[in-house]
Parts: structure tokens; C-alpha cells; sequence
């Protein structure tokens, strides 16, 4: 007899995950290309006003588990964002790949996600804090609207479909 395949809502929730496993099979050179063009729009007003600097010779390691992909952060020269493969880091933010879109999607509550240990802050908390501070003053309306839509999609669908 065969096993019952998953049930649809089971699948559902899995999706986003199953979407974005490619991309740990990506070459880092790439990734890095990528996340750091769509991180320099993200945090554009932040870098230019100088809210970045306590990221300067500091890094932040942000782990999404379940996918088993980790990128280190840090703000270089230029107020440009150094990202790299590995390295040591001052703080980490580890969780899972929902967790992390509800975050950007301004789906969930930054405080709710950390105080639940949905993500997780480990190391200099007080640096962890501050980048979770930069990320929920972070103004959306200023992010192209590719950039929105996806966000706000996927969102919308994490929390109906994964929550």
C-alpha cells in the first residue's frame, strides 16, 4: 500500500520554501550581485542618512534554517554592504524562511517573530537590536513597486496559507 500523499494545506505551506530551495544551489558571486543591489534599494534612505554606521566593522549573520543558507553582513566603505559566504560574526539572526517573509512583509510583528523564538537574536543582543530596529523603521513605500508586490504577495500568502 502506498502512503497518503500530503494533504494540500501541507503542500501550501511548504511552497515558498520549495520556490526558494534553487537558490542554495546558486553561486555565491551571484547571490551576492543580487542581494546586495536589492539591499542597497532596501535600506537606500538608512545608508544615506548614516543609520547604517553601527553596522560598520561589525557583522551580522542572518541564517534562514530551513534552508540552510547563511549570509554575513557588514557596512564597508562608501556606506556600501559587504556581504560575504562566510567569516566571524558579532550577531546572528536565525529563523525560517516564513518568518523572514513575514518580516520584510510587514506581516507580522518584528517583536511578536523575536518574543515567540520564531527568529531568533544570538550574540551582541544589543547590536541584534538594532538591526531589528533599522529593519521596523524601514519605510516600504520607498522600495520599487516590483520589489513591493513581491513582497506584499508573498506575505499575503504566507500568512494565510503557512501561519
Amino acid at each position: 500500500m502506498f502512503p497518503r500523499p500530503p494533504s494540500p494545506a501541507k503542500l501550501y505551506a511548504q511552497l515558498p520554501r520549495v520556490l526558494a530551495k534553487p537558490l542554495t544551489h546558486v553561486p555565491f558571486m551571484a547571490q551576492r550581485f543580487g542581494m546586495t543591489k536589492v539591499l542597497q534599494q532596501v535600506f537606500k534612505e538608512s545608508l544615506e542618512s548614516g543609520e547604517c554606521e553601527f553596522l560598520r566593522n561589525r557583522w551580522l549573520l542572518v541564517k534562514i534554517n530551513d534552508l540552510d543558507l547563511s549570509w554575513y553582513f557588514s557596512l564597508g566603505p562608501n556606506d556600501s554592504i559587504l556581504l560575504q559566504p562566510s567569516g566571524r560574526h558579532d550577531v546572528s539572526i536565525s529563523g525560517n524562511l516564513n518568518e523572514f517573509i513575514l518580516l520584510a512583509a510587514r506581516k507580522e510583528d518584528p517583536d511578536t517573530l523575536f518574543f515567540q523564538r520564531r527568529l531568533l537574536i544570538e550574540g551582541d543582543t544589543e547590536l541584534g537590536l538594532e538591526v531589528k530596529n533599522l529593519i521596523d523603521a524601514l519605510d516600504t513605500n520607498e522600495l520599487s513597486n516590483e520589489l513591493r508586490f513581491l513582497l506584499s504577495s508573498a506575505g499575503e500568502y504566507v500568512s494565510i496559507f503557512a501561519s
